[in-house]
């Protein structure tokens, strides 16, 4: 009999990494557009939090984060108020909240300071620490706008940017500045008051000024010797630029990655870069692509496998359960290689590892497999695709022993029991590659998949998080729910909207701006 038992209640997680290899493309693409991120949608919010982070300090000066809290809520929900009532322009937190305020508004007076209240039932944003805390703090920080005090928790604008930034917004929108405070420490604006602060809008940086130059210089002066996280930032808004001059308009995030991976368009016009460089960090986004390509094919292996368990509502041992998927999947291969040294020697990968019209290159192998594998019960995984898994597999194991890539030295700083990889699964891979090709099959999905998924799950169990999606007892499996395969996002979509807001990128790709940033004027 137990004792003292203590029931503890589990937060029930879906699409957290249950393999634990998406963390280190996560860790990768994090070193490439440091200042950027996911959730930083536009460029203007760096000059605004510059300039009401000076303001507060200036008219304000209380030290207590709560007030400091209090102004940034009121501004960013006055914010979204001034985007949508200007074409509802995306990008800007509480820009829903606004919609429904706006459209259902009669008398032309908005009440927004009760929205702005932490905690409030009406509320802009449900984040207590609105946008600012949620998305731009640690940007702000990281690239040099904010800087920290000795003297108490608020942020400062950093002497060498963040001065500057506050005093070029000020200067851009003129008098409305002074208009724009006032109303957020009242707490209410009028459609009219609307109409004027139309000039702050995320979209209105002017096409000549002072500050969309700072902004051009934040992301794109060359930088010290020593400041390797902002070379990289400026050599990774070069690569989209010269993706950009290729394609002749302006690039989606998708084919910024595939082209930086495959060195070239779809119709394999090559991408010229002309800088060592720029060479050298298209390589790095080389790895990275390569191992967001790994983890989807083991990914994939899991929602087959995970499929497959789905017949057995009762549970089946682990040792039937194997053997069942490597036949399954066997099943539909062309035929049997001897081993894994074979079937590499045998995967030719495409001369354009982007071509649409090349059933084997990986773009396409990717695409059948996002396709058809699924995340959950809407699609089953068919033993055909996971065997585009394995072939994509062979694929990028034969590109990096022949083209000589150096992924060790971008990999191996991972602690490779955490961070599962391209460089970890190689490894695995030439370990085994003599076995017979079925037995290594077996064990990569007994492993490396199904065991390999319990390790992670009990990882993330101990920090309270339930992410198992498959259960053991009484010596057999059963299924609890299912994931599949999915790309990381390496923030390109939000770092592509700031040069179109800076105007170095636009409907008919770059801009003169934008072509001397990139070196093709």
């Amino acid at each position: 009999m137990s004792l003292g038992t203590v029931w503890t209640e589990y937060r029930k997680k879906n699409g957290l990494d249950p393999l634990g290899m998406q963390n280190s493309s996560v860790s990768l693409y994090q070193t490439f557009l440091p200042g950027i991120s996911n959730v930083t949608l536009r460029m203007r919010y760096y000059g605004l939090y510059a300039w009401l982070c000076w303001t507060y300090a200036q008219k304000i000066g209380d030290t207590t984060p709560e007030s400091w809290k209090r102004f940034i809520r009121r501004a960013e929900a006055l914010y979204a108020l001034i985007a949508y009532w200007h074409g509802g322009e995306g990008g800007v937190a509480g820009i829903e909240w606004a919609q429904k305020v706006l459209d259902q508004n009669q008398s032309g007076l908005i009440e927004f300071a009760q929205a702005a209240e932490p905690g409030s039932e009406n509320y802009y944003l449900k984040q207590a620490w609105d946008a600012y805390g949620a998305a731009y703090r640690s940007q702000l920080f990281e690239i040099g706008i904010f800087d920290q005090s000795n003297e108490h928790e608020l942020p400062l604008p950093s002497k060498e940017i963040g001065e500057r930034l506050a005093a070029v917004f000020e200067s851009s929108v003129g008098e409305l500045a002074r208009s724009f405070y006032d109303i957020v420490q009242r707490g209410s604006v009028t459609n009219g008051e609307l109409d004027e602060l139309r000039p702050l809008a995320p979209s209105e940086i002017a096409f000549s000024g002072e500050e969309r130059d700072l902004y051009h210089e934040i992301l794109l002066e060359p930088f010290g010797p020593t400041d390797g996280r902002a070379r990289a930032r400026r050599a990774s808004i070069l690569l989209i630029l010269k993706v950009a001059a290729l394609l002749g308009r302006e690039p989606v995030p998708e084919e910024v990655r595939w082209i930086l991976f495959a060195g070239c368009d779809q119709q394999g016009h090559a991408l010229d870069l002309g800088s060592p460089e720029l060479e050298a960090q298209r390589q790095l986004w080389w790895v990275y692509h390569a191992n967001d390509l790994c983890h989807v094919a083991y990914e994939t292996l899991l929602k087959f496998t995970l499929d497959t368990l789905a017949d057995y509502p009762a549970g089946i041992a682990l040792s039937r359960l194997i053997p069942l998927c490597v036949e399954r999947i066997l099943r539909t291969a062309p035929g049997t290689p001897a081993h894994w040294t074979a079937f590499i020697d045998a995967s030719r990968p495409a001369s354009n590892a982007y071509a649409a019209d090349d059933e084997g290159s990986e773009f396409s192998l990717s695409l059948s497999i996002m396709k058809r594998a699924g995340r959950n019960d809407a699609s089953v995984c068919p033993p055909e695709i996971a065997w585009n898994a394995v072939r994509l597999l062979a694929i990028l194991h034969r590109r990096v022993r022949d083209e000589d890539r150096d992924i060790a030295s971008v990999l191996c700083r991972f602690n490779p029991e955490a961070f599962h990889s391209l460089l970890t699964e190689i490894r695995f891979l030439e370990a085994h590659a003599g076995e017979p090709f079925e037995a290594l099959l077996g064990r990569l999905l007994e492993q490396r998949v199904v065991q390999r998924h319990l390790w992670v799950a009990l990882q993330k169990l101990r920090a309270g998080d339930y992410t198992f999606l498959i259960e053991r007892d009484e010596g057999k499996l059963r299924l609890r729910g299912k994931d599949g395969p999915v790309f990381t996002n390496p923030r390109l979509g939000p770092a592509i909207t700031f040069l179109k807001d800076i105007h170095l990128v636009g409907g008919q790709g770059l801009t003169d701006y934008g072509a001397a940033a990139a070196g093709v004027a």
